[in-house]
């Protein structure tokens, strides 16, 4: 594939996940009515958005950071266990949106190949 290509797709998925996390990490941060209804309806505790958002907002820092790769290895472990976790959470809940997490996941998967094919041309 073209490097071109490569860096395209990088950064589109990368700033996508970013964006999403950002977002989320000020959603849960701030307890967002939305965010407690939701952890409320798979069953989890309103503290858990404490827990999550700032995880979300280190995440993004992580992934956009170019200085510390184990970290942004770190990072992109943390949000697969976060959206695997959240995508069977809304399956076991019958909610009708569960594919949304898995979707992410896609994005999160091809940031990570993309991100270590540009790693492996820097040796």
């Amino acid at each position: 594939m073209n490097k071109t290509v490569i860096k395209v797709l990088y950064w589109a998925t990368t700033g996508l996940i970013a964006v999403g996390n950002l977002f989320g990490a000020y959603a849960y941060t701030s307890q967002s009515p939305q965010v407690l209804e939701g952890l409320a309806h798979l069953g989890y505790p309103g503290y858990l958005a404490l827990i999550l958002g700032p995880a979300k907002g280190l995440s993004a820092i992580a992934l956009l950071y170019p200085k510390f790769p184990r970290l942004k290895e770190w990072a992109y472990a943390g949000i697969t266990f976060n959206v695997l976790g959240a995508g069977l959470s809304h399956l076991l809940a019958k909610d009708p949106n569960f594919a949304t997490p898995f979707i992410f996941l896609v994005l999160v998967a091809v940031s990570y190949i993309t991100w270590r094919k540009l790693e492996a041309e820097k040796v």
